[in-house]
């Protein structure tokens, strides 16, 4: 009975534990972002700066908590990367529809939203080097409602 009672009790810290407050900068956005976390990050400075290491063959996951400026039927959500001086580059979604993600729509200004997105990690994402990753919800008519910029590497 110990047995079993301490295996539970270590389960449910590797569960709560598995979300990890990530550092991000809020973009210019109409809506009011209170967090950012992620699954799947072992979270590393580097340069002074909070970068999340995403290991290949994983599919981390990303929450958004926030509030939305005004109301809207629904929003896209999109996510474009940037790797060292490059351009930023398209991250592929099979669905860009956030309210499929955790967001209840339509949405109501003011009324705490949270979104949560999973990417797959595969073996075409380079591998050591530090990714500027931008990720935006966006209403019909063109709004930014979120647009968050955070730091990752792709590890082996």
């Amino acid at each position: 009975m110990k047995t079993i009672l301490l295996l539970s009790v270590i389960g449910f810290a590797a569960v709560a534990a598995d979300f990890v407050d990530i550092g991000y900068k809020v973009c210019k956005s109409d809506g009011t972002v209170s967090g950012v976390k992620a699954s799947g990050c072992e979270l590393t400075v580097k340069d002074g700066k909070k970068v999340c290491l995403f290991k290949k063959g994983t599919r981390p996951v990303i929450q958004i908590s926030f509030k939305p400026s005004k109301p809207a039927d629904k929003l896209k959500t999109s996510v474009r990367a940037k790797v060292g001086g490059s351009a930023m580059v398209d991250f592929p979604q099979t669905n860009s529809d956030a309210c499929t993600y955790g967001v209840k729509c339509p949405l109501a200004a003011g009324e705490n939203q949270i979104f949560e997105q999973s990417i797959a990690i595969t073996d075409n994402h380079p591998a050591g080097d530090t990714i500027q990753v931008n990720w935006q919800l966006t209403r019909p008519d063109a709004g930014k409602e979120v647009c968050i910029i955070f730091l990752a590497e792709i590890v082996e």
